[in-house]
């Protein structure tokens, strides 16, 4: 008998709504939600949950390895996976971002395989140690590389961004990237903006 309320609480503590969170919210502006509740600095956030900030919010996520992401008015995340062991050196990463947002990565992009990876919905962008900016501007997707390295890849080919403020671009659904170019200060700016407290 006790060995049957023993596994009945262990499958109880495994269940939903008792995962462990994969990161916090550090930093908020304005409305944000998890699925129907409501976020603040401080709350959790925990996988496979769709996250939403409001018109004119901006919200900061500290994950378990240190990445750092922020996202922009009216942006989507939803944390596919996110498994972080230092010691091991393992883990596994995958968020779905939809929307303006800026990224710095943190343990989880310096283990040997790099495990992290972002989708948009027009393209998949593969994290090698970085800092970069991705979201709407000109195009369904343009993405800004501040430091590190990232690949970005569609259904019509991949591009390489290797240099500080080198980016590229996706003019439409299935198009490649368009080849890496840097940016002009008024783009940048708009760029930074998108994602910047007030």
């Amino acid at each position: 008998m006790r060995l049957f309320v023993l596994a009945f609480l262990l499958w109880l503590g495994s269940g939903p709504g008792m995962a462990e969170p994969v990161g916090t919210v550090v930093r908020l502006q304005g409305a944000a939600s998890a699925g129907e509740a409501a976020l603040a600095a401080g709350s959790p956030v925990e996988g496979g949950v769709r996250l939403r900030t409001g018109d004119g919010a901006r919200m900061e996520i500290r994950f378990v390895d240190g990445t750092l992401l922020t996202l922009g008015a009216g942006t989507e995340l939803v944390v596919e996976s996110f498994a972080y062991n230092a010691a091991e050196r393992h883990g596994d990463a995958s968020l779905r971002i939809d929307g303006p947002f800026l990224l710095a990565s943190g343990g989880i992009a310096a283990l040997p395989d790099k495990p992290l990876r972002v989708a948009t919905p027009v393209a998949v962008i593969g994290i090698r140690g970085t800092r970069f900016w991705g979201g709407p501007l000109d195009n369904p997707l343009d993405v800004l590389l501040l430091d590190g390295a990232i690949r970005v890849t569609t259904p019509g080919g991949s591009v390489d961004l290797l240099q500080p403020m080198e980016g590229t671009d996706v003019r439409s659904a299935g198009a490649p990237p368009s080849p890496p170019g840097r940016w002009g200060a008024e783009r940048v700016g708009a760029a930074f903006r998108s994602v910047a407290f007030e």
